[in-house]
């Protein structure tokens, strides 16, 4: 049989035991798809050949509309560090909700949130919330800018700081120091004007471009950790040396730290020991609610202070509401050094149950975590290297398993999930191993010696 048919006959099959436990779900997809475009409102959440609708979420267990149980390793993107609906949240948000659930007014409840995250994360003074992570990183963006007084900014290629067309923008065909391309139709084509695209992990060029712009650049954007196009830790003494040319060309370091302030008590910055000047916020601080976040010193944040008029306008319905303030508040006690330490373990148990996977299968999959979120890559598997990682996560749904490229963990995983989860893979990978060493056979190896 030809490579690409035997893989062909694989996604069929796969898709047919998907779609044999999964019938209310399809036909909720074919009902949304004819209010929403694609039948979804999030991109993310789509895969082939429909999404699973999800009923409900306890602890570490999803529920499907049709009753399939999911042990769940995303948490919503990372977002729900404390599993699905965990009671203390649950009781905070409907205390909170049982009263009102917005005005405009502020609320007491941000008071609360703001100062437990400038007791935490290392680099805030102060902080303002808004809706989403998006938001966050539109402003901690446009603080910088105001500033400085400047229009450009670097960002690191592939790197995702939210739906936002400043930066909805990727390395160009002429390369570093070329102009940028937008991600995808829809970013305006100018967008690329006011970004400068760098590599993750390499000071050298974000220094070539501040010399050849000099005076010219308002912030260097970065996530800590690189968590889009495969999870990667910094490299000792990057991102000093990102603070380092920061400092040197009178720029701000903006870190986005949306996904990595799970990471420690004091997120990435913590972590890795550098303090950027701003620093954008979202998902954990929520409890589970849409929430963003954004901060930074004193001096940087007063551009924000409300004054007539103010020097930057900040508005939004629901920044702050009273319902995602309490569910934080909670999230964020919660959240405490015993807490953290768990996280770690169970991390490092999760990546070591992956790569465990890998050698009894004899496919080699390259495992990477940081702290808590472990990501998952098919590194030699060329063209069909997606398409692999694909199967082998919905083939993980059929056994019911909610994985992902880049998995985590909560405070309410078990170690037993972790090796119930370690036996699926290995059991998907070894049936799916004929097939990928027809189209990938450099990504086969023999079993049990994979690194």
């Amino acid at each position: 049989m030809p490579p690409v048919e035997a893989l062909v006959n694989a996604r069929r099959s796969i898709e047919a035991r998907y779609r044999a436990r999964t019938p209310e779900s399809r036909a909720l997809h074919e009902r949304a798809s004819q209010t929403l475009p694609g039948g979804e409102s999030r991109t993310a959440t789509w895969f082939a050949p429909y999404p699973t609708y999800i009923a409900t979420g306890l602890g570490s267990t999803l529920t499907d509309v049709d009753g399939n149980a999911l042990v769940d390793f995303t948490f919503n993107s990372t977002s729900v560090i404390h599993g699905h609906a965990h009671p203390d949240i649950v009781a905070a948000v409907q205390r909170r909700v049982a009263e009102g659930t917005a005005w405009n007014a502020p609320n007491a409840g941000q008071v609360e949130l703001a100062e437990i995250l400038c007791g935490r994360v290392p680099s805030l003074d102060q902080v303002r919330f808004c809706a989403s992570g998006t938001e966050a990183n539109m402003q901690v963006i446009k603080a910088a800018r105001a500033f400085t007084n400047r229009d450009l900014i670097i960002k690191m290629d592939l790197a995702y700081h939210g739906t936002y067309e400043g930066v909805e923008i990727h390395q160009g065909a002429d390369g570093w120091g070329g102009p940028g391309a937008p991600v995808s139709r829809g970013v305006p084509s100018n967008a690329v004007d006011n970004v400068l695209i760098a590599p993750f992990d390499d000071a050298e060029i974000v220094d070539w471009l501040l010399e050849t712009h000099p005076g010219q650049v308002a912030a260097i954007v970065v996530n800590p950790a690189q968590t889009q196009g495969g999870l990667r830790a910094p490299s000792p003494g990057y991102l000093r040396a990102l603070r380092d040319a920061a400092d040197a060309h009178g720029t701000l370091l903006v870190f986005d730290e949306v996904i990595t302030l799970r990471l420690a008590r004091g997120g990435g910055q913590e972590l890795f020991g550098v303090l950027p000047d701003l620093t954008a916020m979202g998902k954990i601080i929520g409890g589970g609610l849409p929430v963003g976040g954004f901060g930074g010193p004193a001096e940087v944040m007063e551009i924000f202070a409300d004054r007539q008029p103010p020097v930057l306008p900040h508005a939004g319905t629901f920044n702050g509401n009273p319902a995602t303030m309490a569910a934080g508040i909670a999230a964020m006690q919660l959240l405490d050094a015993p807490a953290f330490e768990r996280l770690a373990e169970l991390g490092e148990a999760l990546g070591e149950g992956l790569r465990a996977a890998s050698r009894r299968a004899g496919v080699a999959l390259h495992v990477t975590q940081v702290a808590s979120v472990v990501g998952v890559e098919v590194p030699r598997g060329g063209a069909f290297a997606a398409e692999i990682l694909d199967l082998i996560v919905l083939e993980l749904l059929n056994r019911g398993f909610k994985a992902a490229s880049m998995m985590t963990v909560s405070t309410a995983t078990t170690t037993d999930e972790i090796r119930a989860l370690e036996d699926a893979l290995t059991d998907v990978l070894c049936e799916l191993r004929p097939v990928i060493a027809q189209v990938a056979p450099a990504v086969t190896e023999p079993a049990a010696s994979v690194g």
